[in-house]
């Protein structure tokens, strides 16, 4: 099947819109305000053109992590299919957008920085008792360790040799 990819770079116009629904699963929608320049030789200088807006929208993971750090303002880089919506206004003219459905979000470092946060993945969240909260074993089952510092006042970190199960708990891929 052939498809339409196409990346574009652009400002947030508004807050971002998130849907959950009933099945748990998760729709984040952006509207991107994207203007581009062009250099101008009768004036000798860039000059805007019309600015297009570009709806995107975020599926799953995606769109709760875009839903946790991205906001109005901010620059973006979105890579996705490209596609159009076209409806009936009220007026009985008809109308169209533009609309990515992203595979990929991210904030344009040009003129600013961002700092990444990696989520956790299920298999590096150990299982902790409700009662104690202590880390259990995911091999034997018995306690090796507190989720939040303990008795040995660290700072519950496990001890892999204990639990070889967790030995890559902290690692980073």
């Amino acid at each position: 099947m052939r498809e339409l990819r196409t990346t574009a770079m652009g400002n947030v116009a508004k807050d971002i819109t998130i849907h959950e629904y009933p099945d748990g699963g998760v729709t984040a929608i952006i509207r991107l305000a994207v203007t581009s320049r062009y250099y101008d030789q009768g004036s000798k200088d860039f000059t805007d053109r019309k600015t297009e807006f570009i709806t995107v929208y975020a599926r799953r993971a995606l769109a709760r992590h875009v839903g946790a750090c991205v906001h109005k303002g901010d620059p973006l880089i979105v890579t996705g299919r490209l596609s159009t919506n076209e409806w009936e206004r009220e007026d009985g003219k008809p109308g169209h957008s533009l609309v990515i459905n992203a595979e990929a979000i991210g904030h344009d470092l040009t003129f600013g920085a961002s700092e990444y946060t990696r989520s956790p993945r299920r298999r590096d969240e150990p299982d902790i008792d409700e009662n104690t909260g202590e880390i259990i074993s995911t091999t034997t089952g018995s306690l090796v360790g507190t989720a939040a510092g303990g008795e040995d006042g660290g700072a519950g970190l496990v001890d892999p040799e204990r639990d070889p199960a967790l030995a890559d708990a902290g690692a980073p891929f």
